[in-house]
């Protein structure tokens, strides 16, 4: 009886070791396979003594023979192969609108190039430093000399043709420059400001470029990571859009500082932000998309708007109301669609509200309740339904 039961206990035992070994073993690592693919394609070690952990795992995945064994090999080889590229991040995972560095065997310095690339532009630390560049370019507006008072012909430079433009051109005049206001309140800035000029306008433009240069040699491995293919870098729709206009904004921004015509850089260079911000653009095609659908009461909030600011028009005319806020169609339009907002009311009333309670509030209350308390909330509705 004990010699049976250690008999079975032996045979368990040799079957559990034999599913061990067959579990630890690659699904790949036929041995028949290994050699017949090891005598065609050499050894695909690299030498990584001379270089850093990244840089050795970078030039090792170039070395494409494992990857061609397993996507040579049917079952789940080719899965696994792209289940890692996507749970690493890494771009070379073929489908439409990317280049397939494993599908032509032959171009090997095209495939190297485009896996290399594909590798750095998976790599956080360049999304990071592509990202910085981008909001560095975007806070630079706030640190740099205002675009619209470098060079000025206001009064205040003409005052002062005997002073000699500085590094921050006219603005340091125009900014410093303070007088006595209507109020009679002397030493006064005629443009308040925070005095935060902590750039010149040539380091502004150094920084500018440095930033711009980041972002083209970002694009530049994305190019790579495609192959080198600019059917591929600006393939249709999305991808095409993207990359078109990143390049476009790039060269406005360059132009404009080789030209001195920087009027433009700060928008650009929101543009460009947002464009390389996933979720901003999400939201942005959202937006979009939301327009059509809310056209038809958009449409309806304006016509009512217009049809009371000609009742307005002629209601108030030739009083202190109608030259306040109703001297034409377009200023009454403009009165009281910032009564939408109720910025102005009830003060934009109260002119007529003296003379006339009864057709001042008559005219505003209704207005107030059609178009604050039910259009505006129509509006929210369709946004919210869309």
């Amino acid at each position: 009886m004990n010699r049976h039961l250690l008999s079975v206990q032996t045979r368990e035992n040799n079957r559990t070791n034999t599913m061990i070994n067959r579990e630890s073993t690659p699904l790949i690592s036929d041995s028949s396979v290994d050699s017949t693919i090891n005598s065609k394609n050499g050894s695909d070690n690299v030498d990584c003594s001379f270089m850093s952990h990244s840089m050795c795992q970078i030039f090792g995945s170039v070395s494409l023979t494992k990857r061609q064994r397993a996507l040579k090999l049917l079952g789940v080889g080719p899965a696994a192969s792209l289940i890692k590229d996507a749970v690493l991040g890494y771009q070379d995972s073929p489908h439409e609108g990317t280049y397939d560095p494993y599908e032509n065997p032959d171009a090997f310095v095209r495939n190297t190039m485009s896996i290399v690339c594909g590798r750095l532009v998976g790599y956080n630390w360049v999304k990071n430093l592509l990202l910085g560049a981008n909001w560095v370019l975007f806070i630079l507006s706030f640190f740099e000399p205002p675009h619209w008072c470098r060079d000025s012909n206001l009064d205040i430079v003409q005052q002062n043709l005997n002073f000699i433009g500085s590094e921050y051109g006219d603005c340091k005049i125009i900014l410093d420059a303070r007088g006595t206001t209507v109020d009679g309140e002397e030493n006064q800035a005629y443009y308040p400001n925070w005095n935060v000029m902590l750039l010149s306008i040539s380091q502004s433009n150094h920084v500018e470029l440095i930033c711009i240069v980041m972002i083209f040699s970002y694009l530049i491995l994305k190019l790579g990571d495609d192959g080198f293919d600019l059917s591929l870098f600006f393939f249709p729709e999305f991808k095409r859009w993207v990359h078109s206009s990143q390049i476009v904004i790039l060269v406005c921004l360059v132009l404009g500082i080789l030209t001195g015509n920087t009027t433009l850089n700060p928008f650009f260079r929101m543009i460009i932000l947002g464009s390389f911000l996933r979720k901003f653009q999400i939201e942005f095609l959202t937006m979009m998309k939301m327009i059509p659908e809310m056209a038809y009461i958009l449409a309806i909030l304006a016509i009512f708007v217009v049809f009371y600011a000609w009742c307005g028009v002629v209601l108030f005319f030739d009083s202190e109301q109608g030259a306040n806020g109703f001297p034409n169609l377009l200023e009454g339009v403009w009165t009281l669609w910032i009564c939408v907002t109720t910025a102005n009311y009830p003060d934009v009333m109260m002119s007529s509200y003296n003379d006339n309670r009864l057709v001042s509030a008559s005219y505003f209350i209704s207005f107030m309740i059609i178009s604050f308390f039910y259009l505006m909330n129509l509006v929210l509705a369709v946004t919210v339904n869309s």
